[in-house]
């Protein structure tokens, strides 16, 4: 205490140079902690740089712009599937039971005239063959003017009334022989499905809720040209139509092969120039009654089609409440 009270000044200054010692200190560990932390965080973040830029392919701005490139390419891409699989959503449909019933009797008629005028490309009459009171899919209503009393089945009914004369007029166009047979997948009860036309599930491209479809088979006799032409008339996508399959039955009276039995080799010769070539300078002239293994029959193709429509959520801007 004499210290104090002879040198107050000295020592208030000896305090207080240890106090700001003591809080330099203090301050210098704390930045060196933060400084170390900091060395890390560096450390780390050179470290996802560096994997980035190893990365296959790396976030350059040059595989950036290329990305958003191709991410407005596939958006237009998407967008034109889309309009081209929104086109079902054209065609008008009718609730009206009667005039439906009044679509579905023209629409038989119609294409009964069609196919017993039917001219092929050389302008020469070609009448297309079809069974005895064939009604083109709708033969449950050729003999009657009573449609369901399910008033959800009418619109289905006039779609697909619609759908399947698209399919016919490229079917006709194509010049078949005949058509044997035109199914449309069955509506209303579980029961009339189970006896009916079913697509089936793993090759439908129905999802419930987003993507709804109808389906339709078709069997018709012809050759193989005049199937192709049917394809590719469909693959114009006039109306979201896709193939699911397509099956060919050929008549077994026309599959004919030839059998013709080899002579057996009778010396070294014969044996060796079946494979290097014979000794003799002589060949056999072909039969000109010889039937080739291969050729054009008339057949039977069936060929299975989906009608998609995509379904819009009732909130969406495309189709508002």
């Amino acid at each position: 205490m004499g210290l104090f009270k002879k040198n107050p000044a000295f020592c208030v200054f000896c305090v207080a140079a240890v106090l700001v010692f003591a809080a330099g200190a203090t301050l210098v560990v704390m930045e060196s902690g933060k400084l170390s932390k900091s060395k890390q965080q560096v450390a780390s973040a050179d470290s996802q740089i560096n994997g980035l830029l190893q990365a296959n392919p790396a976030p350059t701005p040059a595989n950036v712009q290329a990305a958003q490139q191709n991410a407005a390419a596939l958006s237009a891409k998407l967008l034109s599937i889309r309009e081209n699989l929104e086109r079902g959503s054209r065609l008008t449909i009718s609730n009206d039971g009667t005039r439906v019933m009044s679509g579905l009797q023209k629409y038989i008629s119609n294409y009964r005239r069609q196919v017993a005028s039917h001219k092929n490309a050389a302008e020469v009459a070609a009448p297309i063959q079809i069974p005895a009171d064939f009604a083109f899919g709708f033969e449950k209503y050729l003999k009657t003017t009573n449609i369901s009393e399910d008033s959800s089945i009418v619109p289905q009914l006039d779609k697909q009334r619609q759908v399947l004369s698209y399919i016919l007029n490229q079917l006709i166009a194509a010049d078949p022989a005949g058509i044997q047979a035109v199914e449309r997948e069955i509506l209303g009860e579980p029961a009339a499905k189970a006896s009916g036309f079913e697509i089936n599930p793993a090759i439908s491209a129905r999802v419930p809720g987003t993507i709804d479809t109808l389906a339709f088979r078709v069997t018709f006799t012809g050759y193989t040209p005049t199937l192709r032409k049917f394809l590719n008339n469909l693959a114009q996508f006039d109306l979201p139509i896709v193939v699911r399959s397509v099956t060919v039955d050929r008549p077994a009276t026309n599959a004919k092969t030839a059998n013709a039995k080899k002579p057996k080799a009778s010396n070294i010769d014969d044996i060796f120039g079946a494979f290097a070539g014979s000794s003799s300078s002589v060949k056999a002239a072909p039969d000109a009654n010889q039937i080739p293994v291969i050729s054009e029959t008339e057949s039977s193709f069936t060929v299975t089609l989906e009608f998609i429509e995509i379904i819009l959520p009732s909130n969406s801007e495309e189709n508002p409440a």
